[in-house]
């Protein structure tokens, strides 16, 4: 069962806390994970998801809705798992975190980076011989700024994250992945996946979601570069879950910023 997280007032559902922790593979996993746990889905010996019921009840969230249509006929584990990642379902999670400012417009780390610093440096230097020379130091740490880059995940969605844990085998999922480990015990096992499906998983590791930063989606996570709309309370979704709380406990959408 989910018990939604709460840090500086911003409620995660695991879904969510899988996305901003390893992008949308993560989080297509973790939808997965909660039909898996919840009975509505089951998954053979060799690898093939089947919905259990053919009504669609059960879903909790669009994604999960999706992945219970795509299985009213069997379909392999990792052909669910990727067409949910890749689905419009998952980039309006990704919008609604844009939205909720737990996520942000990533950039690239460029190699040069240092040199706008070494810049800046130089010119502070120079500014005790020559004070004309401060003026220049600003513009020097604004470049340095731009050319740093910025991870897609903003310092509110990093505070949400804190407080995350593996309490039950679905935030397992969220966090390490099926390929993934808790102590000595790897997540697959707890959803007893056979160990071929698991291997053929990708592995990302639980806090490394600025791993994911310079664009919308590596290691085999295509989804989630949708554009971002206006801002809290619009349409179905609210920051800080699909259950309808409100965006941070409060007016607003809990901060934005970088990191």
């Amino acid at each position: 069962m989910e018990t939604p997280t709460a840090a500086r007032g911003t409620r995660l559902s695991a879904e969510e806390a899988g996305y901003l922790t390893a992008g949308p593979g993560r989080a297509a996993e973790t939808a997965l994970a909660r039909l898996i746990d919840a009975g509505l889905v089951r998954v053979s010996r060799d690898g093939f998801v089947s919905a259990v019921h053919q009504n669609g009840h059960g879903a909790t969230t669009s994604v999960e809705a999706r992945m219970l249509s795509h299985a009213r006929t069997s379909v392999r584990f990792t052909t669910i798992v990727r067409s949910a990642t890749n689905s419009a379902e998952m980039t309006r999670l990704h919008r609604h975190l844009l939205d909720c400012g737990l996520m942000q417009r990533p950039r690239r780390r460029n190699e040069g980076w240092w040199f706008s610093l070494a810049v800046a440096g130089l010119l502070t230097l120079a500014g005790f011989a020559a004070p004309a020379f401060f003026l220049g130091v600003p513009i020097a740490l604004g470049f340095f700024v731009w050319q740093y880059g910025r991870s897609p995940v903003t310092k509110a969605g990093k505070d949400a994250l804190k407080n995350v844990i593996a309490h039950d085998r679905v935030h397992a999922v969220a966090l390490y992945g099926f390929s993934g480990n808790v102590g000595d015990e790897s997540v697959g096992e707890l959803f007893e996946l056979p160990r071929p499906i698991v291997k053929m998983m990708p592995r990302k590791d639980k806090r490394r979601s600025s791993s994911y930063g310079g664009s919308c989606g590596t290691a085999g996570y295509v989804s989630g570069c949708g554009s971002t709309s206006s801002g809290c309370g619009g349409s179905s979704s609210s920051c800080g879950g699909s259950s309808g709380s409100s965006c941070g406990g409060g007016s607003s959408c809990g901060g934005g910023g970088g990191d």
